[in-house]
């Protein structure tokens, strides 16, 4: 059986994998999220989409390091009425985020 190498520093991710019982090492990829939303945002992207292209660069950027591996890249966002919503970066910015969600 290949090694899995999981390529996000989420605890909580490498915390399901355990409660399956599915071995893995983690590997952060260090991916520079905030650019790259960014520009698929003016392309138009869908959050749906930036999430996947954001979990694929991660996987493909740990893939580069680790041979004999499988890599499982991950990316989560939330998709309200189609206005993505990331991790916010302050208290302010949480509050706002929790405001719009209620």
């Amino acid at each position: 059986m290949h090694n899995i190498i999981l390529a996000s520093k989420s605890k909580v991710r490498k915390e399901i994998l355990d409660n399956h019982n599915v071995p893995c090492n983690v590997e952060v990829s260090n991916v520079d999220e905030g650019p790259i939303k960014k520009s698929l945002l003016k392309e138009g992207a869908t959050p749906e989409i930036i999430s996947k292209n954001l979990a694929e660069l991660k996987a493909n950027k740990v893939s580069q390091k680790v041979n004999e591996s499988l890599v499982l890249g991950a990316d989560s966002v939330i998709d309200l009425s189609g206005e993505l919503i990331s991790k916010p970066e302050s208290r302010e910015e949480a509050l706002t985020i929790l405001k719009k969600l209620n």
